[in-house]
């Protein structure tokens, strides 16, 4: 059986910890007094210790924080002793609903003061001492508010806790003087509902930071200091890191063994083989033995014993890419691409849509999915993507994209299958941004109700384009649009305007016409956006597809690829998506215009790669 040390061990050899930092240097525990136990936040150095600490020992293992989340760490003379990690909180619970009585239309919007305490882990070294877990909860308790402000903006009014009571019975809990509501139903949320029963159901404990805690809560008005909004970041060139940097900071999960080549030297490879055309890792390869020793040698290849620099073979980019974790290489590209982005326009427009990688698919298992979710300006530029394991899991990967870019004073365009108050809700009320989204049937009342709306009237605005000429056909847009009083619509409490798009289409070739009628919502009201720029965000939104969906597939070969191990499609989708980025930073309208100059000029490639501008 594997022990806890040893676990402990090999995680921090896959993650590229030191060993010897990892663990505690024995101490007495004898000597340990508990008024000298302190609690803090672990520094940003000390993350992935912390990380790898909790997943060793942690009977739930660790991965990452759902939404937004804080690490703490009780310390005693420099030994840890114990972690706390707190997070946003639950999304629905009816023991805390019912205790709060707060209203569903204030339950979404308030979510965010609430602090759920998902982990607490005694260490080994300190397992059986009196008392120090309740007195490691009390600390975090007493400065959890104040440090949740400095790390997301604001305070927190109530912490909340599960506790599975086949395995413990909550004294800590209750010696911190927290509340008990009582049982769980024992439903998981899986796709935005709690429909997936599991034989364990929680006892629930809540403490409220403040006395009033929950009047506050339950009161229909909200406070100023409750904004979340996030706070536009600045950017000074200095605060810009290269992909290869980047790169570099990622956790290898390789073996150790037999290790030459380093994860930023593989995956720097991979991007400039992307850059210049060849795609997969036998091109790849190829390319990378075209690499002069100069060039290898500013990549960190590996020097053999004649002290020449070496390419990494075509089995090690495979190794990288099933093993790598995609999570982390997603974040690559929104920390390289969404500092980059600028637009002139007073109210950007952003675009969010899933795609599945159709080659991986049809030879996965039974109930894997290979999925991706990227966020993309209007003019095709990628901004991050997320990958989703789970059939149907694109509507969930889509808002873990609002947390990954400031959308503040942004305008996110979405079709109809991600039109729902909770993303509604999350967009303005949490995010500060605007939105467009298609309604179809999925919204079978809203629907309905703008099906019946009377377009001709004369309160409603109009605009046309005029005839457009491509792909064989000739179409010409209009757009009608109307005001919305705040309440019009049950479902979209945000919702301004209205409009109905229509397509008409003729086939240059045979004649043929077509009409297609298409309608929608809008946060923005008239005064921001008139019918003119809705008909404008209405037809950017498919650059998502274009732009974006279609590159990666026709030019850059992503459903035709045959990676297939593990993470391979994940990643080397996301590999597209960085590669595209870099191509639209560097000026490029056109990826095989971009491929061909990159393959010419292979300098030009290497900046692009290591330069931070």
């Amino acid at each position: 059986m594997l022990t806890a040390e040893v676990a402990l061990k090999e995680l921090a050899i896959c993650r590229r910890l030191p060993y010897k930092g990892a663990m505690e240097a024995a101490f007495d525990r004898a000597e340990v007094s508990l008024r000298e136990v302190e609690v803090r936040p672990a520094r940003a150095d000390e993350r992935r210790r912390w990380d790898a600490l909790m997943a060793a020992h942690h009977y739930l293992g660790f991965r990452q924080f759902a939404g937004r989340g804080l690490r703490h760490v009780a310390v005693w003379r420099g030994h840890w002793l114990a972690l706390v990690g707190w997070q946003s909180g639950a999304f629905k619970c009816a023991p805390r609903d019912r205790w709060l009585g707060w209203h569903r239309s204030v339950q979404f919007r308030r979510l965010h003061l609430i602090g759920n305490n998902t982990r607490f882990l005694i260490l080994p070294e300190a397992l059986g001492m009196r008392n120090l877990a309740s007195r490691t909860l009390g600390l975090s308790l007493r400065r959890l508010s104040a440090d949740w402000r400095a790390a997301h903006g604001h305070a927190l009014e109530l912490a909340e806790t599960f506790v599975d009571p086949l395995r413990y019975w909550g004294g800590c809990y209750d010696a911190s003087n927290w509340t008990r509501l009582g049982s769980t139903r024992g439903f998981a949320r899986h796709n935005g509902a709690y429909t997936d029963p599991h034989s364990t159901p929680k006892v629930m404990f809540v403490r409220p930071l403040r006395r009033d805690a929950a009047a506050r809560l339950a009161d229909p008005v909200d406070r100023a200091e409750w904004s979340c909004r996030a706070t536009p970041v600045r950017y000074a060139g200095t605060e810009l890191a290269s992909l290869r940097d980047l790169f570099a900071a990622m956790p290898d999960c390789r073996r150790g063994q037999g290790r030459k080549h380093g994860l930023a030297t593989v995956l720097s490879i991979c991007a400039l083989a992307r850059l210049a055309g060849q795609l997969g890792p036998v091109a790849t390869e190829r390319f990378a033995r075209g690499l002069d020793q100069r060039e290898l040698r500013v990549l960190g290849a590996w020097r053999d014993a004649d002290g020449r620099w070496t390419a990494p073979s075509d089995s090690t980019f495979c190794r990288v890419l099933a093993d790598t974790d995609p999570d982390a290489l997603a974040d690559v590209l929104r920390q390289w691409a969404a500092p980059r982005f600028a637009e002139s326009s007073d109210l950007p427009a952003l675009a969010a849509d899933g795609k599945r990688i159709r080659g991986a698919n049809r030879h996965a298992a039974d109930g894997a999915r290979f999925e991706t979710a990227t966020l993309v300006t209007h003019g095709g530029r990628p901004l991050a993507s997320r990958c989703c394991r789970d059939e149907g899991g694109e509507t969930a990967a889509v808002r873990a994209l609002l947390d990954d870019v400031d959308l503040r004073g942004c305008v996110l365009t979405l079709d109809a299958l991600h039109a729902c108050a909770d993303t509604e809700r999350a967009i303005v009320d949490i995010h500060g941004a605007d939105y467009m989204f298609d309604v179809k049937a999925n919204c079978p009342d809203t629907f309905a109700l703008l099906e019946t709306v009377d377009w001709d009237a004369p309160a409603v605005r109009r605009h046309a384009d005029g005839p457009a000429k491509g792909h064989g056909r000739v179409e010409t847009r209009s757009i009608a649009a109307r005001d919305l009083l705040p309440g019009a619509l049950a479902s979209f409490a945000h919702a301004r305007q209205a409009f109905r798009v229509i397509r008409e289409r003729t086939v240059v070739k045979t004649g043929a016409t077509s009409t297609e009628t298409a309608y929608g919502i809008t946060s923005v009201d008239a005064g921001r956006a008139g019918p003119d720029r809705l008909l404008a965000w209405n037809r950017g939104h498919w650059q998502v597809e274009n732009g974006n969906h279609h590159r990666r597939d026709a030019t850059l070969g992503e459903d035709a690829s045959r990676i297939r191990a593990r993470h391979g499609p994940s990643n080397n989708a996301t590999l597209n998506n960085i590669a595209l980025a870099v191509v639209f930073h560097r000026g490029f309208r056109h990826v095989p215009e971009a491929n061909l100059h990159f393959m010419m000029r292979r300098r030009d490639a290497l900046d692009a790669i290591l330069d931070p501008d």
